[in-house]
Formats: structure tokens, sequence, C-alpha cells
């Protein structure tokens, strides 16, 4: 399958080109790349936001906000942590958002029965600083159809800066 290159907004990348573009003017201001692909009819999304680093430094100094923010949206963190990504120091949190058979995401996950049927909603978000810039890449799809994995860890080990 071809690859398709980004180079905008002092980032480089490379992804597959069965992703499709989505208008990134829709998704949020600072968004640089919105992508969607949809498989067996679920879809992924693959969004890249380019923020302003402020004071922050360092990748570490990103945890305690990443994770205040994801609980008072209501996802279940399973993973937060610090990666190195060829030399890159990325933080990376995954949390889980269950969505009952009513289609409402539900808070409680011990409040479903075993049997009741649901989804997982799962947030991989990674985190890179570079030259007084945030630059945050996230995958949204469902843990169940994790076809789209593979692809977000191949972008992300073609990140390059200018």
């Amino acid at each position: 399958m071809d690859e398709v290159q980004f180079d905008e907004e002092g980032i480089k990348f490379r992804y597959l080109s069965n992703w499709r573009e989505q208008n990134k003017e829709m998704v949020a201001p600072n968004c640089i790349k919105a992508l969607v692909k949809v498989v067996e009819g679920n879809p992924s999304t693959i969004t890249v936001y380019k923020n302003d680093a402020g004071e922050v430094n360092t990748v570490a100094e990103l945890e305690e906000s990443f994770k205040e923010n994801f609980k008072k949206q209501s996802w279940n963190i399973v993973e937060s942590r610090i990666l190195n990504l060829n030399g890159m120091p990325v933080y990376n949190i995954i949390a889980h958002s269950v969505i009952g058979e009513d289609g409402k995401v539900k808070e409680n996950i011990e409040e479903l029965s075993e049997d009741e049927k649901r989804i997982t909603l799962e947030n991989n978000t990674s985190a890179l600083l570079n030259d007084g810039s945030m630059y945050v890449i996230e995958l949204m799809h469902f843990k169940e159809f994790p076809y789209a994995y593979n692809d977000y860890l191949a972008l992300m080990d073609s990140i390059e800066f200018e």
C-alpha cells in the first residue's frame, strides 16, 4: 500500500493511503491533520494537533494535566507513561470509554453485567515537544476492532521535526 507524506507545521510523518482526510477546520482550530478509516463498518480516526507549549519544557510535565483532562471527560485511564520514540521523549496515555447496549457511555463499568453487550472506545494519545510547540497525536478506535493501531504506530515511528 502506498504511503502519503505530511510535511507541514514543523512536523513530518507518513501514513497509509487508505486513510481519508477529514476537514481539519471542523475538528478544532489547532488541528493540523485529521484522518479517518473505516474497516468492517467501524470507524477509526487519527488527529494531529499543534499547540504552543507555553511554559512546558519536558513531556513529564504534561502527565498530570493530561490525566486530569481525561478524567474530567469520563475516560478510564489504562496506561500513562513516558516512552522513547527514536530518541525523542513522548508522553503517552491510553484510556477507555465503555458504551453499553443502550448506546450511552458507562462511567461506572462495574454496573454492567457480564452478559450486557458493550463496546470499548479506546483513545491512544501521544504528545511530543519540539521548538516551543506541543504536538498531540490521537488515535480513536474501538478496542474490539484494533485494525488502526498498527497504522498509528507506523505514523508515530515516522515522525521527524524540521
